[in-house]
């Protein structure tokens, strides 16, 4: 059985999404119900687009809004404004990583856009302490591993919100480093908000 939003309707929903209210107020309004799988594809579907348009391999998120709109998925959200413990990696093909706080899915399985969840993207201080260069250099190792396997010769990534060490050290790794925070707010939103100045 089904919400009318699409996700299953088994009162054990890891997302943030309609409560009954939200749905007996649109019903009411005569509004028409969002379908949360159409939204997740459409969503990926074009920052896919815009990473072609761009002759860029990925991208790489730290920011837990725009992981939340390329993937639909949070987790600690707060704390994770403060400290960035998640990563998001989207192809120019639409082949997405979650990088989360455990790696076994249960915050990311509801979506099947979702290729892979991995763990340990943290290396910020109150986490590696005197460790974050070199934990930095790990993630970002890892990182050139997704970029070889999943955006073929290309080695252009763009990536949001990065602290000091994770961006020395995904250059380190030869890769061409762009404005992922631009491509996200100028892109991915603008045309939401275009929407509705109409």
């Amino acid at each position: 059985m089904y919400k009318a939003d699409g996700s299953l309707d088994d009162n054990d929903r890891v997302e943030i999404w309609p409560t009954k209210l939200a749905f007996d107020e649109w019903l009411a309004a005569k509004v028409e119900v969002p379908n949360l799988s159409s939204m997740r594809e459409f969503r990926l579907h074009r920052l896919a687009k815009e990473l072609t348009a761009r002759d860029c391999g990925g991208i790489l998120l730290f920011d837990p809004l725009n992981i939340r709109y390329a993937s639909d998925t949070t987790n600690m959200q707060l704390w994770n404004t403060h400290n960035y413990f998640r990563a998001c990696f989207v192809s120019a093909d639409g082949y997405m990583i979650i990088w989360d706080y455990k790696s076994d899915g249960m915050l990311t399985s509801y979506n099947p856009l979702i290729k892979e969840t991995r763990d340990k993207a943290a290396f910020f201080y109150f986490c590696s302490g005197d460790k974050t260069e070199s934990d930095a250099e790990r993630f970002a190792a890892e990182i050139n591993d997704v970029v070889i396997k999943h955006c073929g010769s290309k080695r252009s990534l763009a990536v949001d919100k990065v602290m000091i060490h994770g961006l020395r050290a995904l250059e380190a790794q030869g890769l061409k480093i762009l404005d992922g925070e631009e491509l996200m707010e100028k892109h991915a939103l603008l045309r939401v908000m275009k929407k509705y100045e109409r």
